[in-house]
Protein backbone atom coordinates (compact mmCIF):
# COMPACT_ATOMS: atom_id res chain seq x y z
CA UNK A 1 0.00 0.00 0.00
CA UNK A 2 1.33 3.31 -1.03
CA UNK A 3 1.54 6.32 1.50
CA UNK A 4 -1.62 8.28 -0.69
CA UNK A 5 -3.36 4.95 -0.02
CA UNK A 6 -2.43 4.78 3.45
CA UNK A 7 -3.64 8.87 4.02
CA UNK A 8 -6.68 7.52 1.98
CA UNK A 9 -7.21 5.20 4.59
CA UNK A 10 -6.51 7.15 7.77
CA UNK A 11 -9.29 9.60 6.53
CA UNK A 12 -11.68 7.75 6.32
CA UNK A 13 -11.20 6.17 9.24
CA UNK A 14 -11.40 9.22 10.74
CA UNK A 15 -14.37 10.38 9.54
CA UNK A 16 -16.33 7.26 10.46
CA UNK A 17 -15.43 8.73 13.82
CA UNK A 18 -16.84 11.80 13.15
CA UNK A 19 -13.64 13.81 12.18
CA UNK A 20 -14.44 16.74 9.12
CA UNK A 21 -12.00 17.96 6.97
CA UNK A 22 -12.37 21.25 5.59
CA UNK A 23 -10.01 23.02 2.67
CA UNK A 24 -9.79 26.76 3.59
CA UNK A 25 -8.27 29.37 2.08
CA UNK A 26 -5.20 26.99 1.54
CA UNK A 27 -5.49 25.74 5.18
CA UNK A 28 -6.37 22.33 5.75
CA UNK A 29 -8.97 22.38 8.92
CA UNK A 30 -9.59 19.30 11.30
CA UNK A 31 -12.86 19.33 12.73
CA UNK A 32 -12.63 17.11 15.57
CA UNK A 33 -15.76 15.90 17.53
CA UNK A 34 -15.67 16.14 21.23
CA UNK A 35 -17.46 12.71 21.39
CA UNK A 36 -14.13 10.68 20.55
CA UNK A 37 -11.77 9.89 23.51
CA UNK A 38 -9.48 12.31 23.65
CA UNK A 39 -6.83 9.98 23.19
CA UNK A 40 -7.84 8.14 20.53
CA UNK A 41 -8.56 11.44 18.86
CA UNK A 42 -4.61 12.59 19.53
CA UNK A 43 -4.13 9.47 17.92
CA UNK A 44 -6.03 9.75 14.81
CA UNK A 45 -4.01 12.78 14.18
CA UNK A 46 -0.65 11.71 15.21
CA UNK A 47 -1.39 9.53 12.19
CA UNK A 48 -2.81 12.21 10.00
CA UNK A 49 0.19 14.04 10.34
CA UNK A 50 2.61 11.14 9.32
CA UNK A 51 1.18 11.59 6.26
CA UNK A 52 0.45 15.73 6.29
CA UNK A 53 1.16 16.06 2.47
CA UNK A 54 -1.00 13.23 1.39
CA UNK A 55 -3.39 14.53 3.58
CA UNK A 56 -2.89 18.02 2.18
CA UNK A 57 -3.87 16.83 -1.62
CA UNK A 58 -6.58 14.24 -0.77
CA UNK A 59 -8.37 17.05 1.02
CA UNK A 60 -7.53 20.00 -1.44
CA UNK A 61 -8.89 17.77 -4.26
CA UNK A 62 -12.23 16.76 -2.76
CA UNK A 63 -13.15 20.41 -2.02
CA UNK A 64 -12.28 21.27 -6.05
CA UNK A 65 -14.12 18.60 -7.20
CA UNK A 66 -17.27 20.05 -4.81
CA UNK A 67 -16.57 24.04 -5.84
CA UNK A 68 -16.27 23.32 -9.51
CA UNK A 69 -19.37 20.97 -9.16
CA UNK A 70 -20.88 24.98 -8.89
CA UNK A 71 -19.45 25.92 -12.39
CA UNK A 72 -20.86 22.86 -15.01
CA UNK A 73 -22.17 24.50 -17.78
CA UNK A 74 -19.66 27.86 -16.95
CA UNK A 75 -17.71 29.07 -20.14
CA UNK A 76 -13.58 28.03 -19.20
CA UNK A 77 -10.64 29.35 -21.61
CA UNK A 78 -7.09 27.16 -21.38
CA UNK A 79 -3.81 27.26 -23.20
CA UNK A 80 -3.50 24.91 -26.44
CA UNK A 81 -0.97 22.81 -25.54
CA UNK A 82 -2.28 19.85 -27.68
CA UNK A 83 -1.72 22.20 -31.15
CA UNK A 84 -5.35 21.85 -31.29
CA UNK A 85 -6.02 25.23 -32.19
CA UNK A 86 -5.29 26.79 -35.52
CA UNK A 87 -1.64 27.44 -35.49
CA UNK A 88 -1.13 25.63 -31.96
CA UNK A 89 -0.34 27.28 -28.48
CA UNK A 90 -3.36 29.06 -28.38
CA UNK A 91 -6.27 29.89 -26.04
CA UNK A 92 -8.85 27.84 -26.48
CA UNK A 93 -12.75 27.87 -25.16
CA UNK A 94 -15.20 25.23 -23.98
CA UNK A 95 -17.31 23.99 -21.18
CA UNK A 96 -16.56 22.96 -17.63
CA UNK A 97 -18.58 19.38 -17.40
CA UNK A 98 -17.65 17.60 -15.02
CA UNK A 99 -15.04 17.27 -12.02
CA UNK A 100 -13.65 13.86 -10.38
CA UNK A 101 -12.63 12.66 -7.19
CA UNK A 102 -8.93 13.15 -8.46
CA UNK A 103 -9.13 16.66 -9.04
CA UNK A 104 -9.31 16.93 -12.45
CA UNK A 105 -11.77 18.83 -14.51
CA UNK A 106 -13.51 18.04 -17.83
CA UNK A 107 -13.86 20.36 -21.17
CA UNK A 108 -16.00 19.61 -23.47
CA UNK A 109 -14.93 22.22 -26.76
CA UNK A 110 -15.63 22.53 -30.11
CA UNK A 111 -12.48 21.42 -32.63
CA UNK A 112 -12.07 21.58 -35.92
CA UNK A 113 -12.77 18.57 -37.96
CA UNK A 114 -14.80 17.00 -35.44
CA UNK A 115 -18.65 16.98 -35.50
CA UNK A 116 -19.09 16.35 -31.91
CA UNK A 117 -17.30 18.19 -29.06
CA UNK A 118 -14.39 16.79 -27.38
CA UNK A 119 -13.59 16.14 -23.90
CA UNK A 120 -10.53 16.19 -22.01
CA UNK A 121 -9.53 17.06 -18.55
CA UNK A 122 -7.10 19.33 -17.00
CA UNK A 123 -6.01 20.57 -13.96
CA UNK A 124 -8.28 23.63 -12.07
CA UNK A 125 -5.01 25.96 -11.83
CA UNK A 126 -4.51 25.95 -15.46
CA UNK A 127 -8.04 27.22 -16.51
CA UNK A 128 -9.71 30.36 -16.04
CA UNK A 129 -13.74 30.40 -15.66
CA UNK A 130 -15.20 32.78 -17.43
CA UNK A 131 -18.85 34.28 -15.43
CA UNK A 132 -21.05 37.52 -15.51
CA UNK A 133 -20.96 40.25 -12.79
CA UNK A 134 -24.01 38.81 -10.98
CA UNK A 135 -23.05 35.17 -11.28
CA UNK A 136 -19.60 36.10 -9.90
CA UNK A 137 -21.44 37.71 -6.99
CA UNK A 138 -23.54 34.85 -6.14
CA UNK A 139 -20.15 32.51 -6.71
CA UNK A 140 -17.52 34.52 -4.55
CA UNK A 141 -15.07 31.58 -4.05
CA UNK A 142 -13.76 31.30 -0.70
CA UNK A 143 -10.50 32.39 -1.64
CA UNK A 144 -11.97 36.24 -2.31
CA UNK A 145 -14.11 36.36 0.38
CA UNK A 146 -11.56 38.02 2.60
CA UNK A 147 -13.32 40.63 4.66
CA UNK A 148 -13.57 44.22 3.02
CA UNK A 149 -11.63 46.48 5.35
CA UNK A 150 -14.24 49.16 6.97
CA UNK A 151 -13.69 52.65 5.57
CA UNK A 152 -11.52 54.66 8.30
CA UNK A 153 -14.12 57.06 10.37
CA UNK A 154 -13.67 60.24 9.39
CA UNK A 155 -13.12 62.91 11.98
CA UNK A 156 -15.96 65.15 13.58
CA UNK A 157 -15.40 67.72 10.61
CA UNK A 158 -16.07 64.77 7.96
CA UNK A 159 -18.89 63.39 9.63
CA UNK A 160 -20.97 66.68 9.84
CA UNK A 161 -20.02 67.55 6.07
CA UNK A 162 -21.38 64.61 5.18
CA UNK A 163 -24.83 65.03 6.78
CA UNK A 164 -25.10 67.85 4.84
CA UNK A 165 -24.29 65.65 1.69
Amino acid sequence: MDRVEKANEVLERAERLGFRFVFDRGFILVVQPRSVDPERREAIIAELGKYLPEVRSLVERRATTDRAKEFFGQRVVFRDGFNLSVGGQGVLSGVLGAASTNGLVDISFEEEGFRTPRTMSFKPESLLIVVDDEEAAGAASPRNEEPKPEKPRGGIFERLRGSRD
